[in-house]
């Protein structure tokens, strides 16, 4: 069978089922953004320990400055001013 000739036949996607929407507050939007802000600063903290550490090549370390400049950025941007 062929996907052309699965084409032709019923629609299977006729049967409708009903979705529950949970809607956030913003209480929650916050505490997802803090949990996000959170983590973000526990990953900034370990890459500064793998950059003091001093094992890593010159082409690395550029793409690990890169990642924690890329990093913070997105955290100034998720904090409250």
């Amino acid at each position: 069978m062929t996907v052309a000739n699965r084409r032709r036949g019923a629609d299977r996607r006729l049967k409708h089922v009903a979705v529950d929407m949970e809607r956030r507050s913003g209480l929650d939007r916050r505490m997802i953004v803090e949990s996000a802000t959170a983590q973000i600063h526990a990953v900034l903290e370990l890459l500064t320990e793998l950059a003091d550490a001093g094992a890593l090549r010159d082409d690395s370390r550029r793409l690990l400055d890169t990642a924690m400049l890329r990093l913070r950025f997105a955290l100034e941007r998720m904090e409250p001013e």
